[in-house]
Parts: C-alpha cells; sequence; structure tokens
C-alpha cells in the first residue's frame, strides 16, 4: 500500500512540472492589456466571450398596411316623420323607391289652414292699401308721424301673419331632404298622423361611410384626403375610399383615434349595413426603414441605442427610432443595413466587450405591423 501511495505522489509533482513547462504556461503572466497577469484577465486567463443572439439589420422600403373591420353606412340617413298633426291625404313614397332632393313623398291635411291663409292674405292687402294712402298723406302733411308709423306696423303684422300659415302649410309637406333610396313606408292614405310619426326612412347609398379605429403609434400616419381600400369579402367587392374626417383626439380608453371613410357606390356594387375589411397604407412606412426587435434597445442620456457585434467587438449606436409595436421598432437613422445586432446579454455588455454571436435572427421574424 505505501508503494501505491508513494507512486500517487510522484505522478502528481510530475504533472505539476509538465503544465509549468507547458508552451505559455509561464508566459502567460508577461502582463498585457486586462489585467495583471497577460492578455485577457487578471493573473493570465483570457478575456471571457459573451455568448450572444444577433439579428441582421436589412432595410425594406415596402408600405405598411393596418387592417381593421368596419361597418358600411349610407352617407347620410334620416327618419322622415310628420311635422304636424292631422290626417294623410296623399302618399307620393313608395317602398325602396329612388327619390331627388325636394320630392314630395307625403301630404297631411291642410284645407283649414288654407282658408286662415286667404283670411291673412285679404288682412294684408288692406293693410298694404291703408299703408299707402297714409303714406301719400304724410308726405303732403295731411297725417302725422304717429298715423304713418301705427300704418306700417299694421303692415307689418298682417305679412307676419301669412308668412307664419304658410310655414305651419309647409310642415304638412314631407320632402326628401337630400336624393337617395327610401325605405319601407310605415302609413297608409287616410291615416291619422300626430307630430313625430314615421313615415319612411331615408338613405343616401351612392355613397358610403366606413368608421375604424387607429391604434395611437398610427395615429399621424393618416390625413384627409387620403387612400383607404375597402373589401366586402362575403360577396368578393373591393372599392377605394378617401379619408373624409379623423377625430380630433384619441379615446382615453382604448388609445385609438376614430376615421371616417367616404366610398363612392355610384354602381350600388356595395351594400349599406355590411361589414367591411379596410387595408390602410401607412404613408409613413414608405421611408426607408430596419425593424429591430424591441429587446435590442437600451436607452441612456443622449436616447436609444443598440449593440452591434463588430470584429468579435460589441459596439454601441444611438439610433433614430419611428413606428413601433409591443415587439419590434423601426430604426429610421444610426444603423447601417447589414449590422449584426446584439438582443441578448445586454445586461452583461459593455462598450469593447468580447462577444461571440451563437444564434442568427432576421426581419421576416421581425415586422412591425
Amino acid at each position: 500500500m505505501k508503494k501505491i501511495a508513494l507512486l500517487f505522489v510522484s505522478l502528481f509533482f510530475a504533472a505539476c512540472g509538465s503544465d509549468s513547462n507547458a508552451p505559455g504556461g509561464a508566459a502567460k503572466g508577461a502582463g498585457g492589456p486586462q489585467g495583471k497577469g497577460g492578455p485577457g484577465g487578471p493573473g493570465g486567463r483570457p478575456a471571457r466571450e459573451i455568448a450572444v443572439e444577433g439579428y441582421i439589420a436589412e432595410a425594406h422600403e415596402s408600405g405598411k398596411t393596418f387592417t381593421a373591420m368596419a361597418t358600411l353606412e349610407p352617407l347620410n340617413n334620416v327618419q322622415l316623420t310628420a311635422a304636424a298633426s292631422g290626417r294623410l291625404t296623399n302618399l307620393y313614397a313608395k317602398d325602396g323607391a329612388q327619390v331627388q332632393k325636394g320630392a314630395l313623398l307625403a301630404k297631411i291635411d291642410d284645407s283649414e289652414l288654407r282658408a286662415q291663409l286667404k283670411q291673412a292674405e285679404s288682412n294684408q292687402q288692406l293693410a298694404q292699401q291703408k299703408f299707402d294712402r297714409v303714406k301719400t298723406l304724410f308726405e303732403k302733411d295731411g297725417a302725422t308721424k304717429a298715423d304713418m308709423e301705427a300704418a306700417e306696423a299694421s303692415l307689418k303684422s298682417a305679412e307676419a301673419s301669412v308668412e307664419l300659415i304658410k310655414a305651419q302649410i309647409a310642415k304638412t309637406e314631407v320632402r326628401a331632404p337630400f336624393a337617395g333610396k327610401l325605405g319601407f313606408v310605415n302609413v297608409s292614405v287616410g291615416a291619422w298622423l300626430t307630430t313625430g310619426t314615421s313615415i319612411v326612412s331615408l338613405s343616401e347609398v351612392k355613397k358610403l361611410k366606413a368608421k375604424f379605429a387607429l391604434p395611437q403609434r398610427y395615429a399621424s400616419t393618416l390625413k384627409v384626403g387620403d387612400a383607404v381600400d375597402v373589401k366586402d369579402e362575403e360577396r368578393n367587392v373591393a372599392k377605394s375610399g378617401k379619408v373624409k374626417a379623423l377625430e380630433a383626439a384619441l379615446s382615453e380608453s382604448s388609445r385609438t383615434r376614430q376615421v371616417l371613410v367616404e366610398v363612392d357606390n355610384a354602381g350600388n356594387e356595395l351594400l349599406a349595413g355590411s361589414y367591411a375589411k379596410v387595408n390602410v397604407t401607412m404613408q409613413a412606412g414608405m421611408a426607408k426603414s430596419i425593424p429591430i426587435p424591441a429587446e435590442a434597445f437600451t436607452l441612456d442620456k443622449d436616447g436609444a441605442y443598440v449593440f452591434v457585434a463588430t470584429g468579435g467587438k460589441a459596439k454601441i449606436k444611438h439610433v433614430e427610432t419611428g413606428l413601433r409595436t409591443p415587439i419590434a421598432v423601426d430604426v429610421t437613422g444610426g444603423l447601417d443595413e447589414g449590422d449584426t445586432v446584439i438582443t441578448s446579454g445586454l445586461i452583461s455588455l459593455r462598450e469593447g466587450a468580447s462577444v461571440r454571436i451563437r444564434e442568427i435572427r432576421h426581419n421576416t421574424d421581425y415586422e412591425v405591423e
């Protein structure tokens, strides 16, 4: 047993002696840029390489699109009702008919009002004649100024009475406020109508409108007049619309901006009330940009920056950013195509740190949509 123990001790010292004479064994303590011992670190240890994931910066110029669902609505839509009470004497509205602006659709009995109008017009005529006589006398000093003022007041009162009755007669007529298509008629001739009774609906369907919500990150990319694609996928009908209006403020609950799009429907290809898919091409997306994973970004006093791998070393590049999502950000400046952006191990990285790329990803994985 003693011989065996002595044999192990001899082998141990032989191994130690062999290490001290190995190439570079003693030389590694000869000093270097990092640490006291030698190149790379204290005690002669080589610099620690950090294994990281890389992302190849690839620019693109394709227009970004945003898709949303919207309901197609008539550009104008109104429920026509009776503005006065009375018996319906004439009905010109037909179910589903196309009518022009100002077309007479229904007429309520106005015989009593017309009798009142004749009396009012007669009083107006008499007042006019009296005024003319007094005016002639006043010009010849045959009447006082008070007489002139009284005759003028009587004439104006008579004229107002006529206008009032004419306005009441106009309320007995239901006319189309704009050109459009009627719905189903809700009344029949002879029915007694009260103020507010629904007669028929009128919709302007030659032009339609669609409202949808635009997320905050895209809220400033659209302006009035921009083109928007609208498609009824059920009927496979696609049309080009234009932005007619933008909500002034974002919704506090959803952080979205309401957009109103007007669509020409002169051929009646689209059906009001149906769902449609809205595809918005972001004009801002046409600019050249580089989508980068969001986890690659860090902030300091100078703004956003990323680490890029160059010659096995980490290098800081401050960048300018554009559109962003929770997983990706568009870089619009400060980064070159082909740069290898480091996306992992950022906590351990410093300018000039040694890095080894263990995995590469491309921008097909990260598109800012």
